[in-house]
């Protein structure tokens, strides 16, 4: 074995790498997904999280959060981080909201103009919500299959161009030599079949790997959106409760 792996070249190191991480990478995706609560195990962790929010407010809900983990404590840790942030903003904006509530209303419209300005506010809020709740769960299940995808791809063109190489190895060793003894071109025609052969290895099962992976991550993603909604929800309905 180890003198076939030698025969294919200096090309063979990149592809043993490749080969390396993608076991790595498929083992801890596998187990990665594999992890996914129960709809009773997420529920419970929703609960205990809004829970928390409404008995001590977002300081409560980011101790159960770090003590958490999961995919589902990731994407809560994630919307209260960005439910903060926006916070910040619109506290920075209230000058410039109120001018606009003025003006409305000296236009004649009233506390229709203060409701429809705070209604903007949530609708924006809400919306920054959506977004990072499905970029949180994207980027946590999907992490590390970019990768895979990559290798699956890259792993048969270094097959080729150890084909290539070893080619061209051979046809400089019929110009030095002639093609008299077969020998002589056997080392080249050795390496470009060794890589071409170690690339389609690495390939075949990366790829199917990773069509299972991501499939298996997508399908995942909308629960974890379900329950990142809930609590988005819950975030923002307790924030208007408190005033802030």
């Amino acid at each position: 074995m180890w003198e076939t792996i030698q025969s294919g070249g200096p090309l063979m190191v990149p592809l043993i790498l490749a080969a390396l991480l993608v076991v790595a990478y498929s083992i801890e995706r596998f187990w990665v997904l594999s992890q996914m609560p129960s709809p009773d195990e997420a529920k419970q962790q929703l609960d205990a999280l809004e829970a928390a929010l409404s008995r001590g407010g977002q300081e409560a809900a980011v101790s159960v959060c770090d003590e958490g983990k999961g995919v589902l404590n990731f994407v809560f840790a994630r919307i209260l981080r960005r439910h903060n942030t926006l916070m910040i903003e619109q506290r920075e904006f209230r000058d410039t909201n109120e001018e606009i509530i003025r003006r409305a209303e000296m236009g004649g419209s009233g506390e229709m103009g203060r409701f429809m300005v705070m209604q903007q506010e949530l609708s924006d809020l809400k919306q920054e919500l959506v977004i990072e709740t499905e970029e949180a769960a994207r980027g946590y299940l999907g992490r590390h299959l970019a990768m895979l995808n990559t290798i699956g791809n890259i792993a048969p063109l270094l097959g080729l161009l150890g084909t290539i190489t070893g080619m061209i190895v051979a046809f400089e060793s019929i110009a030095v030599a002639g093609a008299g003894d077969p020998r002589v071109v056997a080392g080249g025609i050795s390496q470009a079949l060794v890589t071409t052969a170690s690339g389609l290895v690495i390939a075949i099962p990366t790829i199917i790997s990773y069509r299972y992976l991501a499939r298996k991550a997508e399908s995942l993603l909308e629960t974890v959106e379900v329950y990142g909604h809930a609590f988005a929800n819950s975030l923002i309905m307790t924030t208007q409760a408190s005033g802030e």
